[in-house]
């Protein structure tokens, strides 16, 4: 037998115990990653005022985190797919646990954006494993569902109890301690992966480099344009023409992967991924909702640390109520409501509560427990949304494009919370005011309605059946 057939051979089914080991070392690993996109959120000022920073180097210092994990996530999927969905995720775990020592001892804000940068190579290496593990530790299409649903909402926990945990580190024990944590916490990550999870058989795919850099070139020039735009101003020319140029290199991006896949080449999102409506609908919906809740983050921490006058610390509390619903919507109400309707359902379901969470927004005094009551609502939503999101992409993605199916997802949610964080963030530092805040509040909130349009993509007839009772396999 050669070695590649040897290490290709289906493992032998674990245990009970080593599977719910295995998941949670899986689910740890999302979590800090996810937690890394917000964590740092409410230390931006201490960060600034400790490193000397202008604003558009503290946005960086946020941005250069979800703009590498969004922008090399594809690629990330295809080089799990040549070394193995696990090896993958152990190598991007020890980058971003190196990048995290490196971010700790930071001396300077261009070197702590590096740290961060390569903090996003990492978690864009470790992320597209997870789901393509959990197909195949869970072969059950029941079990399967509920740790996923487990998985999907440890990641939710995971992102929105970043600002209280960023709060009360930086009060306590500075800001790099934010960094500093990462390190224990992947290394009983990668022990629990190493130990109870099994390797995926490997494809010997080869890399879109082209692809690529279309990619990277049109993330980057907007991201840049955006958060530039909060110091230089929107009419800025060297703003206008990097918004340009990175619009036009993604729309030669998705051109190109259509045209070139045609003629039989290698591809970085090969079309048949999002070829089936159910996938297309979770991918737009994914974008849409991190747009929303990414931004809404970076809104209410400007309003709770610049209008309010709250510390880091007060600023995490006042984060509490999203993370105690979201905890509480994800654990008990998530996959039931879905297995009950379906995953549309969920998803039109869920947007519709968190735009009603935004109204609170619209009143930039508004009493914090009308504010706490909308964090709730929202994260109601989110509990529903997220999950819906998962399982119709990795249900209707081919089989043999599962790593590349789970890529597709987090490029599509961290896409748009990078733009999300980008585009608000400069427009709240810009005009900082009541009104602003009011105008975002009720943008973002019809962007999630509008999104809700997708849903006409997923068929009334598949809502049960296939996706909740059926096996990824097809």
């Amino acid at each position: 037998m050669s070695p590649d057939a040897a290490q290709n051979r289906p493992p032998p089914p674990a245990s009970a115990t080593s599977r719910t080991l295995g998941l949670t070392g899986l689910c740890l690993g999302t979590a800090l990653i996810i937690m890394e996109a917000n964590v740092i959120n409410v230390a931006i000022p201490v960060i600034r005022a400790d490193l000397h920073a202008s604003l558009a180097g503290g946005l960086w210092v946020i941005d250069a985190y979800t703009l590498m994990f969004a922008a090399l996530l594809l690629s990330a999927g295809r080089l799990g797919d040549r070394i193995g969905a696990r090896r993958g995720y152990l190598t991007g775990l020890g980058l971003f646990a190196v990048a995290s020592i490196a971010c700790t001892v930071a001396p300077t804000t261009g070197l702590l954006v590096l740290g961060r940068a390569c903090q996003g190579l990492g978690a864009a290496l470790l992320a597209p494993a997870p789901l393509t593990l959990i197909t195949r530790i869970f072969t059950v299409p029941a079990e399967r569902t509920r740790a996923v649903s487990v998985w999907v909402s440890v990641g939710g926990i995971g992102f929105v109890i970043g600002p209280f945990i960023g709060g009360l580190l930086v009060d306590t024990l500075g800001w790099r301690s934010i960094f500093l944590l990462n390190v224990p916490v992947a290394a009983a990550t990668g022990w629990l992966v190493a130990r109870h999870v099994a390797e995926v058989p490997l494809q010997r795919v080869p890399f879109d480099i082209r692809g690529q850099a279309l990619a990277i070139a049109g993330l980057a020039a907007m991201v840049w344009a955006l958060v530039e735009s909060s110091v230089a101003g929107w009419l800025n020319p060297a703003v206008l023409t990097a918004l340009a140029g990175g619009t036009a290199a993604l729309v030669v991006f998705v051109t190109a992967q259509y045209s070139w896949a045609r003629d039989g080449r290698q591809v970085l999102l090969p079309p048949a991924i999002i070829a089936a409506r159910p996938v297309l609908a979770g991918l737009l919906g994914g974008a849409t909702y991190n747009f929303t809740l990414y931004g809404m983050l970076i809104v209410y921490t400007f309003n709770f640390q610049q209008l309010r006058g709250y510390s880091a610390l007060q600023t995490g509390l006042a984060f509490l109520p999203l993370t105690v619903a979201a905890t509480l919507a994800s654990t008990f109400l998530g996959a039931r409501f879905i297995t009950a309707f379906g995953p549309r359902t969920g998803l039109a379901t869920g947007m519709t509560l968190s735009a009603i969470g935004l109204a609170p927004l619209t009143v930039a005094f508004a009493p914090y427990p009308l504010i706490a009551a909308g964090f709730c609502v929202f994260s109601i939503g989110m509990g529903l949304s997220a999950p819906s999101q998962t399982l119709a992409v990795m249900t209707f993605a081919p089989d043999r494009h599962q790593n590349m199916g789970s890529s597709a997802l987090n490029t599509a949610r961290q896409t748009g919370g990078v733009i999300g964080v980008a585009l608000l963030g400069a427009v709240v530092a810009t005009d900082p005011d009541r009104g602003t805040l009011a105008a975002i509040a009720i943008a973002i909130g019809m962007c999630l309605i509008a999104a809700a349009t997708a849903l006409r993509l997923i068929p009334r007839e598949i809502i049960h059946t296939n996706i909740i009772h059926t096996d990824t396999s097809r």
